[in-house]
């Protein structure tokens, strides 16, 4: 942390008093309280001044009184001792003063907390969060607003979410990672798997907890409480509701998101934690006897210190914000540790463009379960793996694939591995596979088989791995064909600034991994100058709302067993790999299935050396990608026989070949779409094989030549509406002689 250089202002009083000490009255309180403030680095933005109140010095003490302020800094011995060698020097002329900090009548070396010391409040020697009982909810959704006789959002809608449904996404994913250490966790509101409408006619996850409850028959004490204002109503039944529960709950975390602007398009708000010392009653313990203060702070310091260090990998810029004791009925209301965390700002376009991105949202997650997994078991727990990254499945059944790799966690090393296996569609079979990353199946010919691996260890199992599959024909001369899973990106939207407008490029939309639930619709204010009058009035970023209570589909990593479903109707054998286990194809297969979807990164150096190889070969290849623009165009002029050509190729999506195909341009719930996609040029030999409608721009360019044959298309065939004719039609053009 950057520290106020106190030496400038020390040699001037210095030369002003001819070299005598440093006095009260020379150091002065306003200095005093500025020097304090850049010691903690808080930004006036989000944090008011420190301001000194009394100054005492008698002999070697030094006694200083400020206000609130730095009761929200996070304290450690390290850096408080720092600070108190300081104040020493500045007051006294040397730094071995007995310097005593007070923030309002708290003495903060009292609020250094378990985290700081690296220590555990509830010492523990599992490794996991086995028989853990864990709270953990999203803010706000939807309620009814009696004055307006209508349902309306809590929150204003900006940069192309809400946070009703913004934390919910987070609140999906910490879940299944706490889930998947062994915990049991539970939530006030309505989860995603609750698609039934509501009260309000939309999905019941969009809605507030105060009708969650109510449709559960929670008692009505939890949530009728005032008079009609359904509201508050909402707010307060959550924290009753926890201490309503029949199980021991260890913590409870309200996951917010802020609606501080920094009124720039640069500066990062960050990520601020809410904690509560009292309750309604004035108590000041907590249900197992234990202080509110140094539980609640204690936890909020796990996970906000976990959030910090692990989001800074992303995002160096990326602020801490206070430690913050305030009287917020969320965190007074619980009987329970419990904090409210805001993790980031939804006003604030900075903080958005890293909280649209999938990845970044994923390293979110897994630092707050993190954070609650050390506030409950200390340094020493273990942490789960990451997903496992690549995979294969051979002609012979041989399954393969990758250990994943922390760089943040040693710990999180996989010590076993959970082979999930289904046959033509059916239930799915698990085996568990140690010391090894491969597993040889047992192949019947006319038998589908997908399959995807889990890591374990001691902490817990990781989120699922990329699917891949694999089908024998009956007819042992049927060809072979090989899918290559090489669609493996998610990233957020594309943005840009001038000086007058700034936000999400039109037309852009993220790749999420899987799905989403937080899109609700297009930014439309992009005027910097646009201020908030109300949540109807959001200003600048404010989006439209017609897609929310929808979700969107991205990256589902399921694409070879889709591909492999229509390669098996047409009596066609295959197996499938991820890019990053392709081994170069033989001649075997018949064919090569190159998917790439809405792939940003281009295609790497060993997987273009293969598919030359194999072409020059006589192979035939069929690749589709939005993003052809990415690929080396030497490389795709001389073995794809076309070249980018124009980007954004078509408004209306409209395709004709042989046939005529509707190509998704928008989110949607049914199955990927695309909005980049390209036109093509087709190089000598070459043909135009399907062509965009509007535009009248080539789509797809098809080789044949002595030996081999490519065929291309600038967008991905998984967005095309009727995928499984346009993927048919082209591995039938490929089989051809």
């Amino acid at each position: 942390m950057k520290i106020f250089d106190l030496s400038k202002i020390i040699a001037l009083a210095l030369l002003l008093t001819l070299g005598s000490p440093l006095s009260y009255a020379q150091i002065g309180m306003r200095e005093l309280g500025d020097s304090l403030m850049a010691y903690t680095g808080f930004s006036r933005l989000w944090s008011p001044s420190v301001r000194v109140k009394q100054l005492r010095v008698s002999g070697d003490n030094v006694s200083v009184r400020t206000n609130q302020t730095l009761h929200d800094f996070r304290w450690t011995d390290q850096n408080l001792d720092s600070l108190c060698r300081k104040v020493s020097l500045w007051t006294l002329g040397h730094e071995n003063g007995k310097v005593t900090i007070y923030a309002g009548s708290t003495d903060i070396r009292t609020l250094i907390t378990d985290c700081a010391r690296g220590i555990s409040s509830s010492p523990s020697k599992a490794k996991d969060l086995t028989e853990r009982n864990i709270v953990l909810y999203p803010s706000h959704g939807l309620y009814f607003n009696r004055d307006r006789a209508e349902w309306i959002w809590q929150r204003a809608t900006l940069w192309t979410t809400v946070e009703d449904l913004y934390s919910q996404e987070y609140v999906r994913y910490i879940t299944r990672m706490l889930e998947n250490a062994g915990a049991n966790v539970f939530s006030p509101r309505a989860g995603l798997d609750e698609r039934h409408p509501g009260l309000s006619g939309m999905p019941r996850w969009t809605e507030g907890a105060r009708y969650w409850l109510m449709h559960q028959q929670a008692d009505s004490t939890l949530w009728d409480l005032y008079d009609g204002n359904e509201y508050k109503d909402d707010m307060k039944s959550r924290g009753l509701w926890v201490n309503s529960l029949e199980t021991d709950v260890d913590l409870c975390v309200a996951l917010h998101t802020d609606g501080l602007d920094s009124g720039d398009d640069s500066t990062i708000v960050g990520t601020l934690v809410i904690y509560t010392a009292k309750d309604d009653d004035g108590n000041t313990v907590l249900r197992d006897g234990k202080d509110r203060e140094k539980s609640n702070r204690n936890l909020g310091d796990w996970i906000q210190t976990q959030l910090t260090e692990d989001l800074r990998t992303l995002a160096p810029e990326w602020t801490r914000r206070q430690l913050k004791e305030a009287n917020y009925c969320e965190s007074r209301v619980p009987v329970v540790p419990s904090i409210i965390l805001e993790l980031l700002s939804h006003k604030n376009m900075a903080d958005m463009r890293y909280g649209l991105d999938p990845a970044f949202r994923f390293a979110a997650c897994r630092a707050v379960y993190k954070g609650i997994l050390r506030y409950l078991n200390g340094k020493e727990a273990v942490v789960q793996p990451m997903p496992v990254h690549e995979m294969a499945i051979a002609p012979d059944g041989t399954i393969r694939w990758t250990a994943p790799i922390d760089s943040l966690e040693p710990s999180a090393t996989p010590t076993y591995y959970m082979v999930y296996v289904r046959a033509d569609e059916g239930e799915w079979d698990v085996q568990q596979v140690e010391k090894k990353t491969e597993l040889k199946l047992n192949l019947q010919r006319g038998v589908q088989y997908d399959c995807y691996v889990v890591a374990g260890n001691d902490g817990g199992l990781s989120m699922p791995g990329p699917m891949v599959s694999t089908y024998l024909a009956p007819d042992e001369k049927a060809p072979m064909a090989l899918i290559v899973d090489a669609f493996d990106d998610v990233y957020g939207p594309d943005w840009f600034a001038d000086s007058t407008f700034a936000g999400i490029v039109p037309g852009t939309y993220a790749c999420e991994s899987d799905f989403t639930c937080a899109y609700i619709g297009e930014q439309w204010d992009y005027r910097r100058a646009s201020i908030w009058t109300n949540d109807d009035n959001c200003g600048w970023g404010a989006c439209y709302r017609d897609h929310a209570g929808q979700l969107t589909v991205g990256n589902t990593r399921d694409w070879a067993m889709r591909h492999g479903r229509a390669l098996r109707q047409m009596k066609i054998s295959y197996v499938s790999t991820t890019a990053g286990l392709m081994t170069e194809p033989d001649e075997r297969f018949k064919m090569v299935d190159y998917i790439c979807g809405r792939q940003r990164r281009p295609i790497g150096e060993t997987q273009k050396a293969m598919l030359a190889a194999y072409l020059a070969k006589g192979g035939r290849l069929l690749l589709s990608t939005d993003h052809f623009s990415a690929i080396d165009p030497q490389w795709a002029a001389r073995n794809l026989h076309a070249s980018f050509y124009a980007a954004r190729a078509t408004r209306s999506g409209r395709i004709v070949g042989k046939r005529h195909y509707q190509l998704l341009l928008t989110p949607n719930e049914e199955q990927l779409f695309t909005c980049t996609p390209e036109g093509l040029k087709i190089a000598e030999g070459a043909a135009v094989m399907a062509t965009y409608r509007d535009m009248r721009c080539p789509a797809a360019v098809g080789f044949k030549g002595p030996k081999n044959k490519t065929l291309v298309f600038g967008f991905p065939l998984e967005a095309v509406t009727d995928f499984d004719k346009i993927y048919t039609s082209s591995i039938q053009w490929l089989n051809e002689q």
